[in-house]
C-alpha cells in the first residue's frame, strides 16, 4: 500500500459512540442511545453468547471436581434361588445376605483422560469469555449498522416522496401548459409516467423500509413501539441521522494483526481442538486412585441397621496399560496425523482472516474516495436541478430533461447515502477486528 490507510471510527465519550454536541443538535440521537443500552440487555445474540459463558464456568467446575473423592451410597436387595443347597453354609456362617446398604468411594490421584478434559474446558471457558468481550465491543456497531440499515430504506421513501411532490407539481404545470398552448401532450403522458415511476419506486421502498425494520427489532430485541419516533422524520432529519451516525474521523495507523480479536479466538480454537485430539492415545496412560467400599450386611434392611455383617476395604490402585492388539503404536500415529491436520487448517483460516482484514483496509480505501466523490456529485445534482428548473420554467430545457436531472439527483443521493453506511460499517468493523479498539 502506497500509504497506511485512512479508516474511519466513532468520536466518543461512550460505548454507544454519539458525541454529546451531536446529541444536542439532534434530539432522536439521545433516544436512539437509551434504546442500544436497552437493547443491550434484551439482545438474543448476547444472551445466547452470555448463557455460553456462564454454562463453560458451570462446566469448569464440573471438571474441577472430577479430581475430589466421589462417594456413592448404595443398598441391595437380593433372593437366594438355592436356598435349601446352600443352609449348610450359613450354619458356619458363610453365606450372602440378602440385604445390604453401604457406600462406595474412589479418588482420582492420576488420571491422564480427567486432566486433558479439565484442560479443554478450561480452554473453551477462557475463548467464552473472549467470545464475549468481543460480541460486546462489537455490539454497538452491529446495533448502529442494523438501524442505518432501516434509516437508509426511510431515507429512500422519504427521497422519493419529496420527488414526488415535484413531479405532481411538474404534471398539474404540464397540465396547464398544455390547455394552454404553451405545453404539449407529450409532456403531459411524461409527466404521467414519471409519477407511475416514483409511486412503483415508494412501494419497493416502503417494502424495504419494512423488512430493515423487522430485521432490526429481531436483532436488538426491542418492540416496534421503541422506534416511533422516528416515524415522522423528515427527508432531511433521516439524513441528518444518518450522518450523525455515521459520523466518523481519519485515523492513520500501520495494521497491527497481532492485536486482532478474531486471531486470538483462533489460538483458542487450535489449542481447544489439540487438547481434545489427546483423547486419542489417553488409554496408553496409567491412572491411580483410592477405592474403598463400607457395607452392611443382614437377613433383612432392618438388621443390616442394627445387627450388620459389616466389612470395609480400601485400595490404592494402579492401572498400567501393557498390551492393546497393537493400537499403541498406530493411535499414536493417528494422534500425530490429527493434529498436523489441526495445524494446517488453523494456519489456513489464520491466512485467510488477515487476508480478509487486508482486502477490507483495500475495499475501505476505495469507499473513502468514492464517499467523496459522491458527496461532490450530489451538489452538483442538486445545482443542476435547481438550473434545470428555473431554463424549463423559461421553456429553454425541456421536460424530458429536467426528469432525467430530478432521477440522477434521486439515484445520486441514494448512492451517497449507501455507500457512506457501508464506508461505516466496513471501517467499525475493522478496527476492533484488527485489534485497534
Amino acid at each position: 500500500m502506497s500509504r497506511f490507510f485512512a479508516i474511519c471510527f466513532f468520536i466518543t465519550t461512550m460505548p454507544l459512540l454519539f458525541a454529546d454536541d451531536t446529541t444536542n443538535l439532534n434530539p432522536a440521537l439521545s433516544q436512539i442511545t437509551n434504546l442500544q443500552l436497552k437493547s443491550r440487555e434484551l439482545s438474543p445474540d448476547l444472551k445466547v453468547v452470555r448463557n455460553y459463558r456462564a454454562q463453560k464456568s458451570a462446566e469448569s467446575f464440573t471438571r474441577s471436581s472430577d479430581f475430589l473423592p466421589q462417594a456413592y451410597l448404595n443398598f441391595k436387595r437380593s433372593r437366594d434361588f438355592y436356598d435349601e443347597r446352600n443352609a449348610p453354609l450359613r450354619a458356619l456362617g458363610i453365606q450372602t445376605y440378602d440385604s445390604s446398604w453401604g457406600i462406595d468411594y474412589t479418588w482420582n490421584l492420576l488420571n491422564y483422560g480427567l486432566i486433558q478434559s479439565a484442560r479443554k474446558t478450561y480452554n473453551e471457558k477462557d475463548k467464552a469469555e473472549l467470545d464475549l468481550n468481543n460480541k460486546e465491543k462489537a455490539y454497538s456497531i452491529i446495533f448502529n449498522t442494523n438501524l442505518l440499515n432501516y434509516l437508509l430504506a426511510k431515507y429512500k421513501k422519504a427521497a422519493v416522496e419529496n420527488s414526488l411532490k415535484k413531479a405532481d407539481a411538474g404534471k398539474r404545470e404540464a397540465k396547464l401548459g398544455f390547455e394552454l398552448g404553451q405545453k404539449t401532450k407529450l409532456d403531459v403522458l411524461r409527466s404521467e409516467a414519471n409519477m407511475v415511476s416514483l409511486d412503483s419506486k415508494k412501494t419497493s421502498f416502503t417494502d424495504e423500509e419494512q423488512n430493515t425494520k423487522s430485521k432490526f427489532i429481531e436483532f436488538s430485541g426491542l418492540e416496534e413501539a421503541d422506534l416511533n419516533f422516528l416515524d415522522n422524520q423528515n427527508e432531511e432529519q433521516v439524513l441528518s441521522l444518518i450522518n450523525a451516525i455515521s459520523k466518523a474521523a481519519s485515523m492513520n495507523e500501520r495494521p497491527d494483526f497481532s492485536k486482532s480479536p478474531l486471531l486470538a479466538s483462533l489460538v483458542y480454537e487450535e489449542k481447544i481442538n489439540k487438547i481434545a485430539l489427546n483423547s486419542l492415545t489417553e488409554k496408553q496412560w496409567p491412572n491411580l486412585r483410592i477405592e474403598g467400599t463400607y457395607n452392611n450386611s443382614a437377613d433383612s434392611f432392618s438388621q443390616s441397621f442394627r445387627k450388620p455383617y459389616r466389612t470395609h476395604t480400601v485400595a490404592l490402585v494402579l492401572t498400567i496399560p501393557l498390551f492393546n492388539g497393537g493400537s499403541l503404536i498406530s493411535s499414536n500415529f493417528e494422534e500425530y496425523f490429527a493434529k498436523k491436520q489441526n495445524e494446517y487448517t488453523m494456519e489456513q483460516k489464520k491466512l485467510e482472516t488477515k487476508n480478509q482484514l487486508t482486502n477490507t483496509l483495500i475495499k475501505i480505501n476505495a469507499l473513502e474516495t468514492l464517499v467523496s466523490s459522491l458527496t461532490l456529485n450530489v451538489s452538483q445534482y442538486e445545482e443542476l436541478y435547481r438550473l434545470t428548473q428555473k431554463s424549463y420554467q423559461l421553456g429553454k430545457s425541456t421536460l424530458l430533461e429536467l426528469l432525467e436531472v430530478q432521477d440522477n439527483l434521486l439515484d445520486s443521493k441514494i448512492s451517497l447515502a449507501q455507500n457512506k453506511i457501508q464506508f461505516y460499517t466496513l471501517s467499525q468493523n475493522y478496527l476492533w477486528q484488527a485489534g485497534f479498539q
